[in-house]
């Protein structure tokens, strides 16, 4: 079972300092790459009009982990999380929109 880390938890943001991502993108395809950069640009809209959290799907060398935070902006290399966490897009797996 994967841990899910909730942004707002002082424990859960120190277990998220402290993983290593990978320098190569976790995902294989560029097809694949394409819907998670237009889902992470769809949590940014929702999150300027409505505040939506969204479930991540992160990848480090050890191990896979979910994340519930808001998506502030998604660039190409980088994605801002609420408290101002930012974190690298290659680590980022999947993207879920929780109701």
């Amino acid at each position: 079972m994967i841990t899910t880390l909730n942004i707002h938890s002082r424990y859960d943001m120190e277990t998220l300092a402290r993983m290593v991502f990978k320098t190569q993108d976790v995902l294989n395809t560029e097809k694949e790459r394409i819907r998670r950069s237009a889902s992470l640009l769809k949590a940014a809209v929702l999150d300027s009009l409505a505040k939506v959290e969204v479930v991540l799907t992160l990848e480090d060398k050890e191990s896979q982990k979910r994340l519930r935070s808001r998506i502030i902006a998604a660039g190409n290399d980088r994605v801002m999380l609420d408290k101002g966490v930012s974190i690298p897009v290659q680590c980022i797996v999947n993207v879920e929109f929780p109701n």
